[in-house]
């Protein structure tokens, strides 16, 4: 990932490509992450030719029978192709059911009853999870507010607002 840009809407560094394996290594390792690799579904055919476009993570933070525990959720669509055309939404509204168990809480329909349980610690409950995104990331914080997050807090330190999920009501901020 080298776009400017993206780099700092996700708040991340340019790697190299060993730096870049060596993190996709430690996420697919970490039990208190999980991650999702975003696909574009442009035709019919084998799974492995279609075109990696992004990925949605969620980070763990402590037990979910911990009083402080929260569930960080983050999306980035690194191929700008691809933005603004609802894979986001559609791959958080995935991810989010699954992680929570609670596919009516992000508007998505039932999952398939040949979809597996998710393994513990999950599935969380949708209060912990939280969201940090760059203030100036308006299309970010649009696309969580679709999904019932709203705004809780702006960290000036990192110039980046905090939302949670409410499951009802939109946020104030930037009007």
């Amino acid at each position: 990932m080298s776009d400017p840009r993206l780099l700092q809407l996700t708040a991340s560094e340019l790697l190299t490509l060993e730096e870049e394996y060596e993190m996709q290594k430690k996420w697919r390792e970490d039990p208190d992450k999980l991650t999702f690799i975003i696909l574009a579904l442009e035709k019919e055919g084998d799974l492995s030719t279609f075109p990696m476009v992004g990925d949605v993570n969620l980070f763990l933070k402590g037990h979910p029978s911990d009083e402080d525990f929260e569930a960080e959720v983050e999306i980035m669509i690194a191929e700008s192709g691809y933005r603004r055309r609802g894979i986001a939404l559609e791959a958080l509204r995935l991810m989010l059911s699954y992680a929570t168990g609670s596919p009516n809480a992000f508007m998505c329909p039932p999952l398939s009853q040949s979809v597996p349980p998710p393994p513990k610690p999950l599935p969380i409950l949708p209060q912990s999870l939280v969201v940090r995104v760059s203030r100036d990331n308006r299309p970010s914080i649009s696309l969580f507010e679709k999904l019932r997050f709203s705004v809780v807090r702006l960290v000036q330190v990192f110039d980046e607002v905090e939302m949670r999920f409410v499951g009802g009501g939109l946020s104030t901020y930037g009007e």
